[in-house]
């Protein structure tokens, strides 16, 4: 699992979150670019080895989400919905190991725990989340969907604003 503990403090040190200065931080770690959104002045997809990372987001403000961990659901498996529990189960395992290195890592004296809902609307497995100067920073388990893999992630976006595609929807 790759570690986003040092991209974490700069993202959690930009007064807001806005592609470009995104785009710039993940560049100096050693993140490889990937696609170009035609929408944005910056790459939206990174990745360094098996992670990626996705800006979301047209601005002003965006969402980052760190994929730390995937498993796919493979359809050809005897009983789908009883392996899904399984992967479900597996991802929730690891969570907690990906929470103590947050809390453990150059970020952990400055992340607060709040008993607000941080999640946005969004749908998570399980999750743990904090604040952190004007920031949201979660880490969860997520399946958006029966074709993609069951993840586990680490989400920062400005505290307040949520996110919202071309389409008007929330990310």
């Amino acid at each position: 699992m790759v570690d986003v503990s040092a991209e974490l403090v700069q993202l959690s040190d930009l007064d807001e979150l806005t592609g470009p200065a995104v785009a710039a931080v993940l560049d100096a770690a050693g993140w490889e670019a990937g696609r170009r959104n035609p929408a944005t002045e910056w790459v939206t997809s990174w990745r360094r080895d098996d992670a990626h990372a996705w800006i979301q987001g047209d601005g002003p403000s965006v969402q980052v989400e760190f994929t730390v961990w995937h498993r796919d659901v493979e359809e050809e498996w005897p009983d789908p919905d009883t392996y899904i529990d399984d992967l479900y189960d597996t991802a929730s395992a690891e969570l907690p190991g990906l929470v103590a290195q947050l809390e453990s890592g150059p970020l952990g004296a400055r992340l607060e725990s709040s008993e607000e809902d941080l999640t946005d609307g969004a749908d998570y497995i399980d999750h743990t989340a904090w604040r952190v100067s004007g920031k949201v920073v979660l880490a969860g388990v997520k399946h958006d969907d029966t074709d993609l893999p069951v993840q586990l992630v680490v989400v920062v976006r400005d505290y307040g604003t949520g996110v919202e595609d071309d389409s008007g929807e929330w990310l």
